[in-house]
């Protein structure tokens, strides 16, 4: 829970910084219920925790925002002792390049990243607050699983599997009232996503970072 409740502290802390996205749903943990095959029970192979970076590596990801246009994030993860990882982040926006290193713990990792150049795209999108509700639970394609939401039922789905940049990831989509509000790819062997995308209210694509390309180092 200590994570959940920091990346939610994040998220607003940086979209009040940003434009374009406004945090619809920010009251997505789980309520137990289970969904697809109606097996409850996670393994270490199915289940996805974030930033459990088991080797460096360099993830490289094209960016979109409805009112800034494109960018590029390089997250380049040096090095995996442990708990703690050592990750340069860059973030190339409008002929102008930001970078920083940071060392941090997996339990900082969420907070941390935010914070990082280019930070606030995956906390809006691949680990939004919305996201909450898929870390943990069970990856195996087809399971479904609801939550209360002050916006109406939310409801996540593992949709199937897709491959970026040689990397297969299952695809967790966030459906509210029936409509798609949210969409990533997770990989559980990466501890990250290989795709995010946030929806406003009328459908409109406001936010997406994607993996074009990744390095093992």
């Amino acid at each position: 829970m200590r994570r959940i409740a920091l990346l939610v502290v994040v998220a607003v802390v940086v979209s009040a910084g940003c434009s374009g996205v406004s945090n619809q749903l920010d009251d997505s943990a789980p309520d137990g219920s289970s969904g697809g095959d109606g097996t409850a029970g996670t393994t270490a192979d199915d289940a996805f925790l974030p930033f459990a970076f088991e080797r460096p590596g360099t993830y490289t990801y094209e960016t979109y925002e409805k009112d800034a246009g494109t960018g590029t994030i390089v997250w380049d993860v040096q090095s995996v002792d442990g708990e703690n990882i050592t990750m340069r982040s860059s973030f190339t926006h409008d002929g102008k390049t930001e970078e920083r290193t940071a060392t941090f713990t997996r339990e900082e990792a969420l907070v941390q990243v935010a914070f990082l150049p280019g930070g606030e795209y995956a906390s809006m999108t691949m680990f939004s607050p919305s996201m909450n509700g898929v870390y943990g639970n069970d990856f195996r394609v087809g399971n479904t699983w609801t939550v209360p939401s002050s916006k109406g039922t939310m409801t996540y789905e593992i949709t199937g599997t897709k491959t970026f940049a040689g990397i297969e990831c299952y695809n967790s989509e966030i459906r509210v009232n029936g409509s798609v509000f949210t969409d990533a790819c997770y990989s559980p062997d990466h501890g990250t996503a290989m795709y995010g995308v946030i929806y406003d209210e009328d459908g409109t694509k406001v936010r997406e970072m994607e993996l074009v390309d990744y390095e093992r180092n």
